[in-house]
């Protein structure tokens, strides 16, 4: 009987802690306003598109958590996207021809800009994921990535 109602007490604190939290307007937002700001585009043709990661294991994938073609204008992307709060990481390419694909040059180069979050470079590949990745933990973070 006894533990039954430390039980019952528990639950009524936890109730009212909670109840408390939400009352006063304190409720911890589940999601955030990432804007992404885009430069190093040559020209303001074809589009921008974009892989936002959630995970490491997914950062090699051809499948990202999330893909975004994006309208150049004036030669930059300035765009805001809710996302839940997490860890992430950013590709983007200039998909100047709109063929949905990087286009590559002998030995697989890349034939059309890119870039990453933190503006990462890897030396023979795409960089790391450690060196792309950024928390998104306040109700609004920016980003700015420039392509080369």
């Amino acid at each position: 009987m006894k533990q039954l109602n430390l039980f019952i007490l528990f639950y009524f604190i936890l109730f009212i802690l909670t109840s408390m939290n939400t009352f006063a307007g304190q409720t911890t937002p589940s999601t955030a306003d990432l804007t992404i700001h885009i430069t190093g585009f040559e020209t303001s043709a074809g589009i921008a598109k974009m892989a936002l990661i959630n995970s490491k294991e997914n950062y090699t994938e051809e499948t990202p958590f999330k893909g975004y073609d994006f309208k150049i204008t004036n030669n930059e992307v300035i765009e805001t996207i809710p996302l839940p709060y997490g860890e992430y990481a950013i590709k983007v390419f200039h998909d100047e021809n709109k063929n949905n694909e990087l286009d590559t040059m002998v030995f697989g180069i890349p034939a059309e800009r890119y870039g990453f979050s933190n503006d990462a470079r890897g030396m023979f590949g795409p960089p790391e994921y450690d060196a792309a990745v950024f928390k998104l933990d306040a109700p609004k973070k920016e980003i700015s990535i420039t392509i080369k």
